[in-house]
């Protein structure tokens, strides 16, 4: 079972997909995680602008470094599915849903907030006035739609991209993570 978790900045995405895993008993992937294991396999380097939400998609670099961006997108998605075929584990971002597309054990969520609340959240968590926690929003969400153009070609928070989409302004942490592995369950129950 491998749960893949996108999410708008600031709507506790993260949080959601680590309870979930805690839950589940599986392995938690996110970014600093990814990146951690990437050091552990000596393969950190290769994969050093994945970990950035900001890829590295000049063409100057490219022509430098010899790379095409097909090149520089293969050597992270096939981390990512190795991360996948290693065991049972929920991953947050790195274009999961994308590069996991074709694993049929795969269940893809979105989690979103509208943007004045996913705002408030973000000042008061952490103590920032909320010119600021709008900036840092708007900034990384940004940065995340770009991140999942460069790598996957498609658009980072259409619908369509996954599987279920969660509001986390409506839900709580805990009932979010119980929807999901509700839909987990009825998804493969369905295929019984």
């Amino acid at each position: 079972m491998i749960i893949t978790i996108g999410r708008e900045f600031g709507s506790y995405g993260h949080v959601i997909g680590r309870e979930l895993a805690k839950k589940l008993g599986v392995k938690y992937y996110d970014k600093e995680s990814m990146a951690e294991e990437a050091k552990k396999t000596g393969k950190y380097d290769e994969l050093r602008d994945f970990y950035q939400e900001q890829p590295v998609n000049s063409l100057l670099y490219v022509i430098a470094t010899d790379n095409s961006a097909h090149g520089q997108r293969k050597v992270p998605f096939e981390f990512i599915r190795n991360l996948a075929q290693k065991e049972d584990c929920v991953i947050v971002g790195r274009c999961g849903n994308f590069i996991l597309k074709d694993h049929p054990d795969m269940t893809s969520v979105f989690i979103h907030a509208p943007l004045e609340y996913r705002i408030d959240k973000t000042a008061a968590s952490r103590k920032i006035s909320t010119e600021k926690a709008r900036k840092l929003v708007e900034k990384e969400d940004k940065a995340r739609a770009g991140f999942h153009t460069y790598y996957a070609d498609e658009k980072w928070n259409e619908a369509d991209g996954y599987q279920l989409t969660i509001d986390s302004s409506v839900i709580s942490i805990e009932d979010a993570v119980d929807l999901i592995i509700d839909f987990v369950n009825k998804k493969q129950n369905s295929r019984n």
